[in-house]
């Protein structure tokens, strides 16, 4: 009877240590999610910031190659005419 005593010792302990690694891990997490929000909170600041004031840099343009190749692209893109003419006797049945 005296074993069951230890085991039950045994099983309380690694239950207090794993409740104390859990605590501590958990605050860790919740420290580093509060310290992304604010990073995140000052980001949009800055951002909304820079929109009211226009200060606000644009994507530069694309080079006039860059577009030729997206107006040669478009082009073709309409084009669906097709080449191939399909030839077929008088009961249906193809050449």
């Amino acid at each position: 009877m005296g074993h069951m005593y230890i085991e039950i010792g045994l099983i309380a302990l690694q239950t207090l240590i794993l409740t104390i690694i859990f605590l501590f891990l958990s605050k860790g997490i919740a420290q580093t999610i509060l310290t992304g929000l604010i990073e995140l909170d000052n980001k949009i600041a800055t951002a909304i910031q820079q929109v009211v004031e226009g200060n606000f840099n644009l994507p530069e343009p694309p080079n006039p190659i860059q577009a030729l190749i997206v107006e040669a692209f478009k082009n073709n893109l309409g084009k669906k005419e097709t080449n191939i003419e399909l030839l077929r006797d008088k009961d249906g049945k193809f050449k």
